[in-house]
């Protein structure tokens, strides 16, 4: 799933840190990063969020119910 116009990244790792099942960051080479360990968020804050605006993220969710919080929050 996308997810556009990212400019409170707390706020997204809030959402993830709710969810049932697995969410990943999957990047433009099909790498899958898994958002759901604090050691990757802090990596992703720190590489993906440096500029502090972010237009676009493909997100993989494993839990249908987990991607109705992130359509209702973001």
């Amino acid at each position: 799933m996308k997810v556009r116009e990212i400019d409170n990244p707390l706020k997204l790792f809030s959402i993830v840190d709710m969810c049932k099942g697995d969410v990943e960051l999957v990047s433009n080479a099909g790498d899958c990063i898994n958002l759901r360990s604090k050691v990757t968020q802090m990596y992703t804050l720190a590489r993906v969020f440096h500029g502090g605006y972010i237009r676009e993220l493909e997100l993989s969710v494993s839990d249908p119910s987990d991607r109705e919080l992130f359509d209702k929050a973001l």
